[in-house]
């Protein structure tokens, strides 16, 4: 059971989505071949089942581990998470409307903007160890699933520009902010990634 691993799910916008995580193609098709060996043998009664053991796959080093996983009790599921959320994943209804309210500026305009003297803030919505690898100077972090206790001490009519590693965190905060009543408030298309391949090179990508 996955909560054995973890009994609780991180609140959405703590890790990157998806997209912005990004995963190697093949990995999920040999997992999921091993996932369908495992239910073969179940099945046909056949082998030693895996279970009660985590497999980890590195693929980089082509190695496989196995940890014994422990059963604990002391934890209820009563409901599951809004995955399509955790994931950075908008229901296809809501999210023409959403981007249409959403104002939004690439980067390349984010850069004559800069040059030109605009006054404005630039929030910076990823995790504290990703600001260690890679930020834009100026900007200020607030991550995603925090950010609504800043609320009170920005002024909501300051202009904004929000980023954060590819656009989907980023986007999620200016929803939050126009909410809260903040009313001049732009979402950086493609986030840092961006900056740094067609802004500024020089910077370490990840």
């Amino acid at each position: 059971n996955y909560r054995d691993l973890y009994s609780e799910p991180p609140p959405p916008g703590l890790v990157p989505s998806c997209a912005e995580g990004g995963v190697l193609g093949i990995l999920p098709g040999v997992v999921a071949t091993l996932q369908a060996t495992e239910v073969i043998k179940v099945l046909l009664k056949l082998g030693d089942v895996a279970s009660g053991r985590l497999i980890i796959y590195d693929a980089l080093k082509m190695v496989f581990r196995q940890l014994k996983v422990r059963k604990h009790g002391g934890y209820e599921i009563k409901e599951l998470i809004d995955y399509k959320e955790f994931c950075g994943i908008p229901q296809q209804e809501a999210s023409n409307n959403e981007e249409a309210e959403i104002k939004e500026i690439t980067v390349h305009e984010y850069k004559t903007l800069r040059q030109d003297g605009q006054e404005h803030q630039l929030i910076d919505v990823r995790e504290p160890h990703e600001d260690d690898i890679v930020n834009i100077a100026g900007s200020e972090l607030k991550p995603l699933n925090t950010i609504q206790q800043y609320f009170d001490e920005l002024d909501k009519s300051q202009k904004y520009i929000v980023h954060c590693k590819m656009g989907g965190r980023s986007a999620k905060a200016v929803r939050q902010m126009q909410a809260a009543g903040f009313t001049d408030v732009t979402n950086l298309i493609g986030g840092i990634t961006k900056w740094v391949e067609e802004v500024d090179p020089s910077l370490p990508s990840y």
